[in-house]
């Protein structure tokens, strides 16, 4: 476990308490009763290396993502914010989806969905439905889901730069650490995923499918859908900074007024 300052845990337990006070914006969609379980966990979590550590990953990775520095830390927290926000948001929408079961064990559906509704966004053309169609991963139909649904390679080996194994690019890292451990079983096989993603789709009932191609597929009503989900989560963030921000300016004034003897 990272050893943080005093100061900077206080700072960090403070801002999810001043979450739960902070009434929400009418501007803003940001449920603040999700902001603040969401921010406690990704503080729990991220900067943890026993959270790594449930991901079998490399003891070199690990010690190179855990850093104790303030301003990579508070990067890493806003990364997992945004990621479990939209996970938290797809979870809200379709609550059929957390019962779905899993395309690999471990490695739920739901987390996939997630995975290609963040990473695919605003693009108009997936082609999704033609690929799950066809059944063949390795077509030219299934190439843009190919290219968002895995990583490629095993997340716990990467050391080139681990810091983006937590940046959004990489949504099972900060919302599954199972997913992760089954992602690298089969050497984040991109074809193995997606393979797996569609013949866990053709076991959901109909109307589950027409959902889900509604979000996944092509067309600007998905793609505003997607995007929707992600200007939600991008506030969340913004919401998280605008509070840290103000608990960190009382801390300030509160140790001014205590040097003045006030």
């Amino acid at each position: 476990m990272i050893n943080f300052t005093v100061k900077s845990l206080i700072a960090l337990v403070g801002t999810s308490s001043a979450l739960l006070l902070t009434p929400m914006r009418s501007d803003a969609q940001v449920n603040m009763n999700r902001l603040a379980q969401v921010a406690k966990s990704c503080q729990e979590d991220v900067l943890s290396s026993n959270y790594y550590e449930r991901m079998e990953f490399d003891q070199n990775v690990i010690n190179l993502l855990v850093i104790n520095n303030k301003n990579y830390n508070q990067k890493v927290i806003a990364y997992c914010i945004d990621s479990r926000y939209h996970y938290s948001l797809l979870l809200t929408k379709y609550p059929w989806l957390a019962s779905t079961g899993e395309i690999l064990p471990g490695y739920p559906g739901s987390v996939v969905v997630g995975t290609l509704a963040k990473h695919i966004g605003a693009y108009n053309k997936t082609s999704i439905l033609e690929c799950i169609t066809n059944e063949d991963v390795s077509s030219e139909e299934c190439s843009f889901t190919r290219k968002f649904i895995a990583w490629g390679e095993p997340f716990r080996y990467w050391k080139n730069n681990p810091s983006t194994l937590i940046e959004n690019e990489n949504y099972p890292v900060i919302v599954c650490p199972s997913c992760v451990v089954a992602h690298d079983q089969v050497s984040g096989s991109k074809e193995e995923i997606l393979t797996a993603f569609i013949k866990w789709f053709i076991t959901l009932d109909k109307p589950q499918r027409r959902e889900l191609i509604s979000l996944l597929g092509d067309g600007d009503e998905a793609s505003h859908l997607r995007q929707v989900l992600i200007n939600q989560s991008s506030e969340a963030v913004n919401e998280y900074s605008r509070v840290r921000a103000r608990v960190q300016e009382q801390e300030q004034e509160q140790r001014r007024q205590q040097l003045l003897g006030n």
